[in-house]
């Protein structure tokens, strides 16, 4: 684990416990044996490392879910199954998050982590919806929104037992039990029924994923101006650099599907010519590409 990881991890232990607002720096620094003042040289700010806390985690559990999305050997069924063990086992093993999450401690921070918590529900909220529409076909697809609801409902209160009150529940039966309470509500579906959540009701939420990536191109395509205007200052942009820079800025800004293989290779050549803003630019491109 390295230094920036460790803060995290002491953050996280910390506004669980005690809340967001009612823990310092000083405090976060002394948990994690550092001096207050060298915890700036990895966060700008408390909420910069809120920030940072729901991102690696949630970036790390969205990372093994696609991981097994891409498992041909696996039926939908087995695939879904084994993402929600994944899901209970990360949440089980990083209890604070948990408590800082289902506490509203996060909602209470800043605009960007409510943002961050809406974007992180929302893409569960289609994660499930769309296993749930493989796993039982046509017969649910009205009705998918709901059984993911109830799903998520189901499975945070379990989170709950597990994290809030400390329960020992048997992690390895959990999806399996739940899928088998699916299978029942799916079954007891009936086509003169409505559903109660509809594509209209629930556009923000559908939505939320696409208009993320638009806002997240944005951000790398101003980081591409900002780096050639530091250039020109400099004393202009060589001839190579400029067509590496104009490639990039056209992958983001005109193609529907970003090439990944040449984005990776421009940021290579870029970095091996030492320009300047290269980390941000790099470091906004992995968040687009980010699960």
């Amino acid at each position: 684990m390295n230094r920036k990881e460790e803060i995290i991890q002491a953050a996280m232990k910390l506004f669980a416990q005690k809340g967001y607002h009612a823990t310092s720096m000083q405090e976060i620094a002394e948990q994690c044996g550092m001096a207050k003042g060298s915890i700036y040289n990895y966060f700008k700010s408390k909420e910069e490392i809120a920030v940072s806390i729901f991102r690696y985690h949630y970036d790390v559990l969205f990372q093994k879910i696609s991981d097994i999305a891409h498992d041909e050997t696996l039926s939908a069924r087995e695939k879904f199954e084994k993402q929600l063990s994944i899901q209970i086992e990360e949440f089980y093993r990083h209890k604070e998050l948990v408590q800082m999450h289902m506490g509203e401690q996060a909602v209470k921070v800043n605009d960007e982590i409510r943002q961050l918590v809406f974007l992180i529900r929302a893409k569960m909220l289609n994660w499930y919806r769309q296993a749930i529409e493989e796993i039982y076909g046509e017969k649910v697809s009205n009705f998918s929104l709901d059984c993911a609801t109830m799903l998520n409902g189901m499975l945070k209160e379990y989170l709950f037992y597990i994290a809030i009150d400390r329960k020992e529940l048997h992690l390895s039966k959990m999806a399996p039990f739940l899928l088998r309470r699916m299978d029942a509500i799916v079954a007891s579906m009936s086509e003169r029924e409505e559903p109660l959540l509809t594509m209209e009701v629930m556009h923000d939420y559908l939505c939320v994923e696409q208009a993320n990536k638009h806002r997240k191109r944005q951000q790398i395509i101003d980081c591409i101006h900002q780096m050639i205007e530091m250039l020109q200052r400099n004393g202009g942009v060589e001839e190579d650099v400029g067509r590496s820079l104009e490639a990039l800025k056209q992958e983001f800004s005109e193609a529907d599907e970003v090439r990944k293989f040449i984005v990776e290779a421009l940021l290579l050549y870029l970095e091996r010519r030492q320009v300047p803003l290269w980390e941000e630019l790099k470091t906004a491109i992995d968040h687009y590409f980010a699960p």
